[in-house]
Parts: structure tokens; C-alpha cells; sequence
């Protein structure tokens, strides 16, 4: 891994020709620095490579969007609890009352880190694409690399989506600023529909799995990853008989290198370097003693895991034909093996990611996407697209919890559930389920409840405040646009509603 530490260290050097990040403009405009202009920057196969690693530098450094952009669905959730409370300050506060302020450095940060990546994904489409074929070595490298870039700019164009954008209607006009082009100069650009922000990400997925590598190092995209991303966007939308077709494509066509991996505890190993190489990650990011992700030391001192995600794990049961089928056994007691830098201070740790000191400080590991997730949309949509419980769903579903632990031997305690599950029952096992399995990764659960309570109508059937007591008013279910980029829009950009 030091020869990658290395690299990001040049990065660092060569990607100000491609951006800079000034607060007295609005948050998604950045502009090239210096004498070099970014469009001569790029000019043959190694520079290309250098321009293009300096956009996964943004997922792998902390500051700007890390490594908040992960935890913030937990901590609208309440899976994050908050760490001790001299570490938090008024934005924190609000965003685990469902009310966050719109002036606070967390939502700022994630928001001018994701238009970083775009705007350094926008020049290297734009730089290599002028380049030809002659100015590669290895074949097929140049369509490669604007493949990947394209990927990592749907990338961070979701992120936004989902976070300051009305996400779960796909015919509300918030959606958000989609660049793509590279800035320029200080124009400010208006936002766009939700249904035109998703039209543009799956535009940039599809040429990703047109192009893109088919696997390099599982901490670089691929095609495998923008597939299982492209499914999962198609879900957000409702789109879900196209979500289900697709995620079932990726579960039984995507070779070895892409497959459950026998448990659950292997994906968390803090100890040794090779828990990167596993089969189950669709596409994650690295840390080890040279490089930092920044979420172990924050699941260890600025966040904790809640008492009653824990509790539900432990306790939470559902009911099916008279069996009282468990939510979950091994993992939450294995993430429970964690420990708050103050032990003692009623704050729980969190085993997924590295500690803050001793053997379980070294490695860690990101899953922006995994295989179990995959399951798991699959389940959903199949199920919703049919208003039905498939058989395939419920294996699905059952498959992810069998790795886990659960039994099939009907009965009591942690099983697979019965083919006489009910459709409304099926839905909720399956958000229980990545809530078991995903907690605390990147935040799915909040994502998950804003979506189910949508699909039954804001207020009505399911809602989020069920779960989360807080989250009462949906015009709070997605951040504000941080108040200094309202400020210099000119008028242009539009605020979320009731901010």
C-alpha cells in the first residue's frame, strides 16, 4: 500500500491544476490554479493516470466530504448516538434532532467534497478524451480511464442527490447542480429536476459499464460496481423491476471475484491487509498505518453507536405464523466489540472500523457497495415490482442471514423466514435486514426509511418518525444547500424548501 500512499502524495501536487475549493464563491464552482492550464495538463497515458488518481484522493483523504459523507445517514437515523458531548457542537445537535441548521461545517463540507470530485472527474473526461489513441501505451486505456472518471462523477452526483435533493420523488423539481463540464470561470449554474439529476447519473453508469475496467484492484471502480450502483439508483427511483433485473445480474454474473464472502466478521479484519482483496466488495477504499479514512477514529470519538440499535439487534423480533423469528445473533455482538476512547463514559464502540489504538488500529475498510446489499435490493424490488413475495426474494433475503448465522429449521430465534411471510411483512424484514447487516457503513437505513415512508405517502402507513422520533417533517429528510452557496448564487440556486 505504500507505493498507492505515494502516488496520492503526487497527486496532491498535480491536482491544483484541476481545482480549488474558495468559500467566498458558491460551494460548487471551483476554478484551475496557477500558470498551467488544467486542458495541457493531461497530455499522454501517465498524466492521465496521475489526473485520475487525484480523483479517488478525494474519497481517500480526510476533510471536505470525509469522513462525514458516510455517517451522516446513521446519524439522521440514530444508529450515531453522538460521541462525548464536549466533541459535539450545535450542527451535530441539530442533525440528530432531524433539524439540521444550514450555516454548519458538516453539511458544507460533504457538499463542496463531492463537487471537488466531480470537477476533477470533468477534467480528466475532458482532458483525455482530446488526447488519441497514439498517446497511450495500453490499449483501450484512454476509453478505461474516462470510464472510471464518469463512474466517480455518478458517483458524486448520487452522494448529492440523496443528500440535498428530493431524491424519492423522481418528479420534484430539487434536484441538484449537475456539472458536467469542467468550471471554468464563477458562472453559477441553476439546479435541475430530480428525474434530469438521475437521467444524468445513469447516463455517466451506462458508459461506465460500457468502458470501464472489468476489475483492476478492488479499490479502483469498475464495471461490476457501476452495474450494482446503477440497480441501486433504479431502486431510489422506482424503477423496480429494472433494479431487480439488473441486481440479479450482478448476483449470479459477475464471476469469483465478485461473491458473498463465507461470514460476516471477515469483512472487518483490522488486522491484516488482505481484507481489501475480498470478493465481496463491489468497490471500496483502503487505510492502513500510512493512510487514514478518518471513520475508526470518528466511531471511536466523535460517534457512538446508539443503545437502541444495539437493543433492537439484540431483542427485536417479527412475528410470522406463530414462529418469533429474530432480527439478529453474531452481528451486532460482534460490532458490540468495539470500545469508545472513554471507557466507562456509556458511549458504545463500533468493530467495523479501525479502533483508536491497539491490533485493531491498522487496516480499514470502506464498502461503498457490497455484495449482501446487492441481495438485498434485489429482494425489495422483486418484491415490489410484483406487490408479491418471489421465492427468489425471500432466498435473497434468507441468504444474507444464513451467512450470519441463522438457521433452517423453522422454529424460534434467529431463522430464515417462512414462505408464508406476508408482503408487507416481507418489506420490513428486508429494511430490518440491511439495517442489521449495513449499519453504520454509509448510512443506508436513513435512506431506506425516508423511502419506505415516501412509497406509502408522506404521514401515512410507514413512517420514519416509527423508527425515528425526530423525523417528523419530510422537508427535513434532505439537508439544506449550505447557506454560503445560497448567499453567492445570485438568486440562481434554489433552497431546499422550508430552510
Amino acid at each position: 500500500m505504500k507505493s498507492k500512499y505515494n502516488l496520492y502524495i503526487a497527486v496532491s501536487f498535480f491536482s491544483v491544476f484541476f481545482m480549488s475549493c474558495d468559500l467566498t464563491k458558491d460551494l460548487d464552482e471551483y476554478e484551475p490554479l496557477y500558470s498551467l492550464p488544467a486542458e495541457t495538463a493531461i497530455s499522454d497515458e501517465s498524466s492521465a493516470e496521475l489526473a485520475l488518481t487525484g480523483v479517488y484522493a478525494i474519497l481517500q483523504q480526510k476533510g471536505g466530504a470525509n469522513p462525514q459523507n458516510s455517517m451522516i445517514g446513521s446519524t439522521l437515523s440514530g444508529i450515531n448516538a453522538g460521541g462525548y458531548p464536549a466533541f459535539l457542537y450545535a450542527e451535530d445537535y441539530s442533525l440528530m434532532a432531524n433539524n439540521p441548521i444550514t450555516d454548519g461545517d458538516i453539511v458544507a463540507g460533504i457538499y463542496a467534497g463531492q463537487y471537488t470530485m466531480i470537477n476533477r472527474a470533468n477534467w480528466v473526461i475532458s482532458g483525455v478524451e482530446k488526447l488519441t489513441a497514439n498517446n497511450f501505451v495500453n490499449d483501450n486505456r484512454q476509453a478505461e480511464i474516462v470510464g472510471e472518471a464518469k463512474i466517480l462523477r455518478a458517483v458524486g452526483h448520487f452522494y448529492l442527490l440523496r443528500l440535498y435533493g428530493q431524491f424519492y420523488d423522481i418528479n420534484s423539481e430539487y434536484g441538484v447542480n449537475v456539472r458536467l463540464e469542467p468550471a471554468r470561470d464563477a458562472t453559477v449554474h441553476p439546479r435541475i429536476s430530480v428525474g434530469e439529476t438521475y437521467d444524468a447519473i445513469i447516463k455517466d453508469l451506462d458508459d461506465g459499464i460500457a468502458s470501464a475496467p472489468a476489475l483492476r484492484t478492488k479499490y479502483y471502480v469498475n464495471k461490476t460496481f457501476a452495474k450494482g450502483l446503477k440497480a441501486k439508483v433504479l431502486l431510489y427511483m422506482g424503477k423496480y423491476a429494472e433494479a431487480a433485473a439488473l441486481a440479479k445480474d450482478v448476483m449470479q454474473n459477475s464471476g469469483a471475484n465478485f461473491a458473498l464472502t463465507p461470514t460476516f466478521t471477515e469483512l472487518f479484519n483490522h488486522r491484516s491487509g488482505n481484507t481489501i482483496k475480498n470478493s465481496e466488495s463491489l468497490f471500496s477504499i483502503y487505510a492502513d498505518d500510512n493512510e487514514t479514512l478518518g471513520n475508526g477514529a470518528f466511531w471511536s470519538v466523535f460517534a457512538g453507536v446508539s443503545d437502541w440499535y444495539y437493543n433492537l439487534a439484540k431483542n427485536g423480533s417479527m412475528t410470522v405464523g406463530g414462529q418469533v423469528i429474530k432480527y439478529d445473533q453474531n452481528r451486532i455482538p460482534f460490532m458490540e466489540t468495539g470500545t469508545y476512547i472513554f471507557q466507562g463514559a456509556g458511549i458504545n464502540g463500533n468493530m467495523k472500523f479501525a479502533q483508536f489504538t491497539g491490533p485493531d488500529a491498522i487496516f480499514d475498510t470502506l464498502y461503498y457497495l457490497r455484495m449482501a446489499e446487492m441481495y438485498l435490493i434485489y429482494a425489495e424490488a422483486a418484491a415490489r415490482s410484483t406487490n408479491s413475495v418471489p421465492a427468489d426474494a425471500l432466498t435473497a433475503l434468507n441468504a444474507i442471514r444464513i451467512r450470519s448465522g441463522a438457521t433452517t429449521t423453522g422454529g424460534n430465534g434467529f431463522v430464515t423466514y417462512p414462505s408464508s411471510i406476508s408482503y408487507a411483512q416481507f418489506l420490513e424484514a428486508v429494511r430490518i435486514e440491511k439495517m442489521m447487516e449495513l449499519g453504520t457503513e454509509f448510512g443506508e437505513e436513513w435512506f431506506d426509511l425516508v423511502r419506505y415512508d415516501y412509497a406509502d405517502g408522506f404521514g401515512t402507513g410507514f413512517k420514519a418518525s416509527d423508527v425515528k422520533p425526530t423525523a417528523t417533517n419530510s422537508d427535513k429528510f434532505i439537508l439544506p444547500i449550505p447557506a454560503i452557496s445560497i448567499k453567492t448564487g445570485k438568486g440562481i440556486i434554489k433552497q431546499n424548501p422550508t430552510y
